[in-house]
Protein backbone atom coordinates (compact mmCIF):
# COMPACT_ATOMS: atom_id res chain seq x y z
CA UNK A 1 0.00 0.00 0.00
CA UNK A 2 1.90 3.06 -1.22
CA UNK A 3 -0.67 5.75 -1.94
CA UNK A 4 -0.79 9.01 0.00
CA UNK A 5 -2.37 9.00 3.41
CA UNK A 6 -4.91 11.84 3.77
CA UNK A 7 -3.83 14.55 6.15
CA UNK A 8 -6.37 13.63 8.83
CA UNK A 9 -5.37 13.68 12.47
CA UNK A 10 -6.96 10.42 13.61
CA UNK A 11 -6.42 7.25 11.63
CA UNK A 12 -9.61 5.19 11.11
CA UNK A 13 -9.55 1.78 12.78
CA UNK A 14 -10.10 -0.06 9.50
CA UNK A 15 -7.14 1.69 7.89
CA UNK A 16 -4.97 1.04 10.93
CA UNK A 17 -5.71 -2.69 10.74
CA UNK A 18 -4.97 -2.76 7.00
CA UNK A 19 -1.65 -1.01 7.47
CA UNK A 20 -0.76 -3.27 10.42
CA UNK A 21 -1.23 -6.28 8.17
CA UNK A 22 1.21 -4.69 5.72
CA UNK A 23 3.71 -4.13 8.53
CA UNK A 24 3.52 -7.83 9.44
CA UNK A 25 4.12 -8.85 5.84
CA UNK A 26 7.09 -6.50 5.53
CA UNK A 27 8.70 -7.81 8.71
CA UNK A 28 8.37 -11.42 7.57
CA UNK A 29 9.57 -10.68 4.05
CA UNK A 30 12.70 -8.85 5.12
CA UNK A 31 13.59 -11.65 7.56
CA UNK A 32 13.63 -14.10 4.63
CA UNK A 33 16.44 -12.29 2.79
CA UNK A 34 19.52 -14.52 2.41
CA UNK A 35 17.67 -17.83 2.64
CA UNK A 36 18.35 -20.75 4.98
CA UNK A 37 21.34 -22.98 4.32
CA UNK A 38 20.49 -25.69 6.85
CA UNK A 39 18.07 -28.56 6.26
CA UNK A 40 17.74 -29.02 10.03
CA UNK A 41 14.38 -27.51 11.07
CA UNK A 42 15.84 -26.62 14.47
CA UNK A 43 18.54 -24.57 12.73
CA UNK A 44 16.15 -22.82 10.32
CA UNK A 45 16.29 -19.16 11.24
CA UNK A 46 13.36 -18.19 9.01
CA UNK A 47 11.14 -20.67 10.86
CA UNK A 48 12.45 -19.42 14.20
CA UNK A 49 11.67 -15.78 13.39
CA UNK A 50 8.25 -16.69 11.98
CA UNK A 51 7.55 -18.58 15.21
CA UNK A 52 8.46 -15.56 17.33
CA UNK A 53 6.46 -13.08 15.25
CA UNK A 54 3.34 -15.24 15.15
CA UNK A 55 3.17 -15.15 18.95
CA UNK A 56 1.90 -11.64 18.30
CA UNK A 57 1.71 -8.79 20.76
CA UNK A 58 -0.12 -5.49 20.67
CA UNK A 59 2.24 -3.98 18.06
CA UNK A 60 2.10 -0.72 20.01
CA UNK A 61 5.16 0.71 18.26
CA UNK A 62 3.74 -0.06 14.83
CA UNK A 63 0.47 1.60 15.77
CA UNK A 64 2.26 4.70 17.05
CA UNK A 65 4.29 4.92 13.85
CA UNK A 66 1.24 4.49 11.62
CA UNK A 67 -0.86 6.94 13.59
CA UNK A 68 1.83 9.61 13.56
CA UNK A 69 2.52 9.11 9.86
CA UNK A 70 -1.19 9.37 9.10
CA UNK A 71 -1.56 12.63 11.01
CA UNK A 72 1.49 14.14 9.31
CA UNK A 73 0.45 13.14 5.79
CA UNK A 74 3.18 10.62 4.97
CA UNK A 75 2.49 8.03 2.29
CA UNK A 76 1.55 4.45 3.10
CA UNK A 77 4.87 2.87 2.16
CA UNK A 78 6.81 5.26 4.37
CA UNK A 79 4.39 4.68 7.26
CA UNK A 80 4.77 0.92 6.91
CA UNK A 81 8.59 1.07 6.71
CA UNK A 82 8.88 3.32 9.76
CA UNK A 83 6.57 1.10 11.79
CA UNK A 84 8.26 -2.13 10.68
CA UNK A 85 11.65 -0.68 11.64
CA UNK A 86 10.53 0.02 15.21
CA UNK A 87 8.79 -3.35 15.59
CA UNK A 88 11.78 -5.29 14.25
CA UNK A 89 14.08 -3.61 16.78
CA UNK A 90 11.60 -4.18 19.60
CA UNK A 91 11.19 -7.86 18.77
CA UNK A 92 14.94 -8.31 18.51
CA UNK A 93 15.21 -6.91 22.04
CA UNK A 94 12.47 -9.27 23.28
CA UNK A 95 14.29 -12.31 21.91
CA UNK A 96 17.54 -11.29 23.58
CA UNK A 97 15.77 -10.29 26.83
CA UNK A 98 14.15 -13.72 27.12
CA UNK A 99 17.55 -15.37 26.85
CA UNK A 100 19.11 -13.08 29.46
CA UNK A 101 16.19 -13.47 31.88
CA UNK A 102 15.82 -17.20 31.27
CA UNK A 103 12.10 -16.75 30.56
CA UNK A 104 10.45 -19.90 29.21
CA UNK A 105 7.19 -18.27 28.14
CA UNK A 106 6.12 -15.05 26.42
CA UNK A 107 2.44 -14.22 26.00
CA UNK A 108 1.60 -17.74 27.10
CA UNK A 109 3.74 -19.42 24.44
CA UNK A 110 7.21 -21.02 24.78
CA UNK A 111 9.91 -18.45 24.05
CA UNK A 112 12.02 -18.69 20.91
CA UNK A 113 15.17 -19.77 22.74
CA UNK A 114 13.33 -22.49 24.69
CA UNK A 115 12.09 -24.03 21.42
CA UNK A 116 15.04 -23.44 19.04
CA UNK A 117 17.91 -23.07 21.50
CA UNK A 118 19.94 -20.07 22.62
CA UNK A 119 22.33 -20.03 19.67
CA UNK A 120 19.63 -19.75 17.02
CA UNK A 121 17.70 -17.29 19.17
CA UNK A 122 20.72 -14.99 19.38
CA UNK A 123 21.13 -15.16 15.60
CA UNK A 124 17.40 -14.47 15.13
CA UNK A 125 17.60 -11.35 17.27
CA UNK A 126 20.68 -10.20 15.38
CA UNK A 127 18.93 -10.69 12.04
CA UNK A 128 15.93 -8.64 13.16
CA UNK A 129 18.29 -5.86 14.25
CA UNK A 130 19.84 -5.78 10.80
CA UNK A 131 16.43 -6.03 9.11
CA UNK A 132 15.31 -2.86 10.90
CA UNK A 133 17.91 -0.86 8.97
CA UNK A 134 17.01 -2.61 5.71
CA UNK A 135 13.35 -1.56 5.80
CA UNK A 136 14.37 2.09 6.03
CA UNK A 137 15.79 1.72 2.51
CA UNK A 138 12.20 1.80 1.26
CA UNK A 139 11.48 5.25 2.73
CA UNK A 140 10.85 7.61 -0.18
CA UNK A 141 12.00 10.81 1.53
CA UNK A 142 15.69 10.29 0.80
CA UNK A 143 16.88 13.57 2.31
CA UNK A 144 15.54 12.50 5.71
CA UNK A 145 17.25 9.09 5.70
CA UNK A 146 20.63 10.11 7.19
CA UNK A 147 19.00 11.61 10.28
CA UNK A 148 16.55 8.69 10.51
CA UNK A 149 19.34 6.08 10.36
CA UNK A 150 21.34 7.99 12.97
CA UNK A 151 18.28 8.13 15.22
CA UNK A 152 17.73 4.37 14.93
CA UNK A 153 21.26 3.76 16.18
CA UNK A 154 20.94 6.34 18.98
CA UNK A 155 17.68 4.90 20.32
CA UNK A 156 18.94 1.31 19.96
CA UNK A 157 22.12 2.19 21.83
CA UNK A 158 20.10 3.87 24.58
CA UNK A 159 17.88 0.79 24.95
CA UNK A 160 20.93 -1.48 25.15
CA UNK A 161 22.56 0.70 27.81
CA UNK A 162 19.27 0.62 29.71
CA UNK A 163 19.16 -3.16 29.52
CA UNK A 164 22.75 -3.42 30.75
CA UNK A 165 21.93 -1.14 33.68
CA UNK A 166 18.86 -3.24 34.45
CA UNK A 167 21.03 -6.37 34.64
CA UNK A 168 23.55 -4.72 36.97
CA UNK A 169 23.22 -3.95 40.66
CA UNK A 170 22.17 -0.40 41.52
CA UNK A 171 24.91 2.00 42.61
CA UNK A 172 24.50 2.35 46.41
CA UNK A 173 26.06 5.82 46.30
CA UNK A 174 23.25 7.18 44.08
CA UNK A 175 19.53 7.63 44.68
CA UNK A 176 17.87 4.30 43.88
CA UNK A 177 14.57 5.76 42.63
CA UNK A 178 16.42 8.14 40.31
CA UNK A 179 18.42 5.21 38.91
CA UNK A 180 15.21 3.22 38.41
CA UNK A 181 13.59 6.08 36.47
CA UNK A 182 16.64 6.48 34.23
CA UNK A 183 16.72 2.75 33.50
CA UNK A 184 13.00 2.66 32.64
CA UNK A 185 13.38 5.66 30.33
CA UNK A 186 16.31 4.11 28.51
CA UNK A 187 15.24 0.46 28.42
CA UNK A 188 11.61 0.99 27.39
CA UNK A 189 11.20 4.62 26.37
CA UNK A 190 13.82 4.70 23.61
CA UNK A 191 12.19 2.19 21.27
CA UNK A 192 8.71 3.43 22.16
CA UNK A 193 9.44 6.95 20.96
CA UNK A 194 11.39 5.78 17.89
CA UNK A 195 8.45 5.30 15.46
CA UNK A 196 6.97 8.68 16.39
CA UNK A 197 10.34 10.40 16.04
CA UNK A 198 11.05 8.71 12.69
CA UNK A 199 7.70 9.91 11.32
CA UNK A 200 8.40 13.41 12.58
CA UNK A 201 11.81 13.42 10.87
CA UNK A 202 10.33 12.12 7.62
CA UNK A 203 7.66 14.83 7.71
CA UNK A 204 10.28 17.50 8.51
CA UNK A 205 9.02 18.21 12.01
CA UNK A 206 12.47 17.64 13.52
CA UNK A 207 11.94 20.17 16.31
CA UNK A 208 9.22 17.97 17.87
CA UNK A 209 11.34 14.85 18.33
CA UNK A 210 12.35 15.92 21.84
CA UNK A 211 8.69 16.32 22.76
CA UNK A 212 7.94 12.80 21.50
CA UNK A 213 10.93 11.43 23.41
CA UNK A 214 9.78 13.07 26.64
CA UNK A 215 6.22 11.81 26.19
CA UNK A 216 7.32 8.23 25.62
CA UNK A 217 9.93 8.21 28.39
CA UNK A 218 7.28 9.22 30.91
CA UNK A 219 4.86 6.63 29.56
CA UNK A 220 7.59 4.01 29.80
CA UNK A 221 8.13 4.83 33.48
CA UNK A 222 4.42 4.49 34.17
CA UNK A 223 4.26 1.21 32.24
CA UNK A 224 7.27 -0.22 34.08
CA UNK A 225 5.78 0.67 37.47
CA UNK A 226 2.49 -0.95 36.48
CA UNK A 227 4.37 -4.03 35.31
CA UNK A 228 6.29 -4.16 38.60
CA UNK A 229 3.03 -4.02 40.55
CA UNK A 230 1.57 -6.84 38.46
CA UNK A 231 4.73 -8.95 38.88
CA UNK A 232 5.28 -8.18 42.55
CA UNK A 233 4.58 -11.66 43.94
CA UNK A 234 6.51 -13.52 41.23
CA UNK A 235 9.40 -11.05 41.58
CA UNK A 236 9.49 -11.70 45.34
CA UNK A 237 9.84 -15.44 44.73
CA UNK A 238 12.47 -14.90 42.04
CA UNK A 239 14.52 -12.60 44.26
CA UNK A 240 14.28 -15.02 47.20
CA UNK A 241 15.48 -17.87 45.00
CA UNK A 242 18.36 -15.76 43.76
CA UNK A 243 19.48 -14.83 47.24
CA UNK A 244 19.18 -18.36 48.65
CA UNK A 245 20.38 -20.63 45.88
CA UNK A 246 21.19 -18.85 42.61
CA UNK A 247 23.34 -15.77 43.27
CA UNK A 248 24.50 -15.86 39.63
CA UNK A 249 20.99 -14.87 38.53
CA UNK A 250 20.43 -11.20 37.71
CA UNK A 251 18.85 -9.20 40.51
CA UNK A 252 15.18 -8.21 40.29
CA UNK A 253 14.60 -4.50 39.70
CA UNK A 254 11.16 -3.71 41.08
CA UNK A 255 10.05 -0.26 42.24
CA UNK A 256 8.29 -1.72 45.29
CA UNK A 257 11.54 -3.26 46.54
CA UNK A 258 13.25 0.11 46.14
CA UNK A 259 10.53 2.15 47.85
CA UNK A 260 10.18 -0.39 50.69
CA UNK A 261 13.71 0.43 51.79
CA UNK A 262 12.46 3.72 53.26
CA UNK A 263 8.83 2.94 54.26
CA UNK A 264 6.47 0.07 54.98
CA UNK A 265 4.93 -2.12 52.29
CA UNK A 266 1.58 -0.35 52.09
CA UNK A 267 3.23 3.05 51.85
CA UNK A 268 5.54 1.75 49.11
CA UNK A 269 2.52 0.54 47.11
CA UNK A 270 0.82 3.91 47.48
CA UNK A 271 4.00 5.75 46.50
CA UNK A 272 4.41 3.56 43.42
CA UNK A 273 0.88 4.33 42.22
CA UNK A 274 1.45 8.04 42.87
CA UNK A 275 4.68 7.96 40.87
CA UNK A 276 2.97 6.11 38.01
CA UNK A 277 0.10 8.60 37.79
CA UNK A 278 2.56 11.50 37.92
CA UNK A 279 4.55 10.28 34.93
CA UNK A 280 1.40 9.30 33.06
CA UNK A 281 0.17 12.88 33.35
CA UNK A 282 3.54 14.16 32.14
CA UNK A 283 3.31 11.84 29.14
CA UNK A 284 -0.16 13.13 28.28
CA UNK A 285 1.00 16.71 28.62
CA UNK A 286 3.81 16.19 26.11
CA UNK A 287 1.72 14.08 23.70
CA UNK A 288 -0.81 16.90 23.31
CA UNK A 289 2.01 19.18 22.09
CA UNK A 290 2.84 17.05 19.04
CA UNK A 291 1.90 18.66 15.68
CA UNK A 292 -1.40 18.07 13.93
CA UNK A 293 -2.63 15.89 16.82
CA UNK A 294 -0.09 13.27 15.82
CA UNK A 295 0.11 12.09 19.42
CA UNK A 296 -3.50 10.86 19.41
CA UNK A 297 -2.63 7.15 19.56
CA UNK A 298 -0.15 7.73 22.39
CA UNK A 299 -2.90 9.60 24.24
CA UNK A 300 -5.16 6.59 23.71
CA UNK A 301 -2.45 4.38 25.21
CA UNK A 302 -2.25 6.77 28.16
CA UNK A 303 -6.02 6.65 28.65
CA UNK A 304 -5.98 2.85 28.62
CA UNK A 305 -3.08 2.78 31.07
CA UNK A 306 -4.89 5.19 33.41
CA UNK A 307 -7.90 2.83 33.47
CA UNK A 308 -5.63 -0.14 34.18
CA UNK A 309 -3.89 1.70 37.01
CA UNK A 310 -7.19 2.70 38.60
CA UNK A 311 -8.43 -0.89 38.39
CA UNK A 312 -5.14 -2.24 39.78
CA UNK A 313 -5.17 0.19 42.70
CA UNK A 314 -8.36 -1.45 43.98
CA UNK A 315 -6.57 -4.80 44.29
CA UNK A 316 -3.85 -3.48 46.61
CA UNK A 317 -4.22 -2.69 50.27
CA UNK A 318 -3.73 1.00 50.93
CA UNK A 319 -2.32 2.43 54.17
Amino acid sequence: MSGPIPNLAKIPHSMLETLLDSVEIKMRDVAQIGGDLSADSKANISSAIAYHLQVGGQRVRAKLGLGTAWALGLNGQDAISISACAELLHNASLIHDDIQDGDLFRRGQPTLWSVYGKNLAICSGDLLLSAAYRVLYDVSIREALPSMIALVHERTATAIHGQCADLAELDPSCDAVDQYLKIAKAKSGALLSLPIELALLAAQFDEFTKVAKTACENFAICYQIFDDLQDLESDKIREQNRQMSSPEMTHVLNIIFILSASCNHSEAIAAAFSLAFKHLSLSEESATQLPNRSGHLLLEQCSAMRSRLIAASDTFERP
